[in-house]
């Protein structure tokens, strides 16, 4: 099963986009309306798009996984906060030593790619007392089934990456992996959803409760949130099923 979520001017147009990169139909896919632009200030809608399992292809989309891309002639997403600093990169060498092995792994798996090392690519800055830090970002064709649903098998080979890497290195060094800009698409979606759902409970004065997300993307939630003059977050539940809940303060 593969969706992704798009955000444009209308509900329509994010559909028709949705329908476009996904390669179906409307009769082969469940449409979700996240937001719908008659209801914001902005007028812009948010929808996830998800091929039914089955459904056949019109020759795009290859791969399965959840994807989120950007898509043409949507408005760009705003950003809550100010561009952060990026924390210095680490060494070359060690950069190297990270790439050869994300190369040698994905080869050894029959991917054809290109890993990139890149600057913090997160609005979320790495604070002065975590560890150095390497983002990786792999590009190449039929890459999807390596993100997975909700990024699944990304955050499942990212553990085997760094496995790896720290048994080379003297260092501890952390991984962040990233498969053609998923994180930081995801993660400004995130971001949009969060505010969106603040503005929503704001003037509705009732808490919404998002979907479960794993623990790196109820952070990306909580820090879009933590400076809101209105609204607070919490998290709650166990396991798969922790989810972030926004309260009106």
């Amino acid at each position: 099963m593969r969706s992704v979520e798009i955000q444009a001017r209308s509900v329509e147009e994010a559909v028709r986009l949705a329908l476009e990169q996904l390669g179906r139909t409307r009769d082969q896919v469940h449409i979700e309306i996240l937001m719908d632009s008659s209801d914001e200030e902005d007028g812009e809608a948010l929808v996830r798009v998800t091929a039914k399992d089955g459904a056949p292809s019109r020759g795009r989309g290859k791969g399965s996984g959840t994807t989120t891309r950007p898509s043409v002639g949507a408005r760009p997403m705003s950003r809550p906060f100010p561009e952060p600093a990026n924390a210095p990169r680490v060494d070359a060498e060690t950069e190297q030593v990270v790439k050869s092995i994300v190369h040698e792994l994905l080869t050894a798996m029959g991917f054809q790619c290109t890993v990139l090392a890149v600057d913090n690519p997160s609005l979320i800055p790495i604070g002065p007392d975590e560890p150095p830090t390497v983002f990786i970002d792999v590009h190449g064709r039929d890459l999807g089934m390596l993100i997975g649903r909700r990024g699944e098998n990304l955050a499942q080979l990212q553990y085997l990456v760094n496995v790896l890497v720290n048994k080379r290195l003297d260092t501890w060094t952390r991984v962040i992996l990233d498969i053609e800009g998923y994180r930081s698409r995801r993660e400004e979606s995130l971001i949009n959803l969060a505010r969106r759902v603040a503005r929503q409970v704001a003037r509705n004065k009732r808490p919404i409760s998002l979907e479960p997300m794993p623990a790196n993307e109820r952070r990306v939630v909580h820090v879009a949130l933590r400076d809101d003059p209105v609204v607070t977050t919490s998290s709650s539940g166990e396991g798969a099923l922790r989810r972030v809940t926004v309260y009106p303060k």
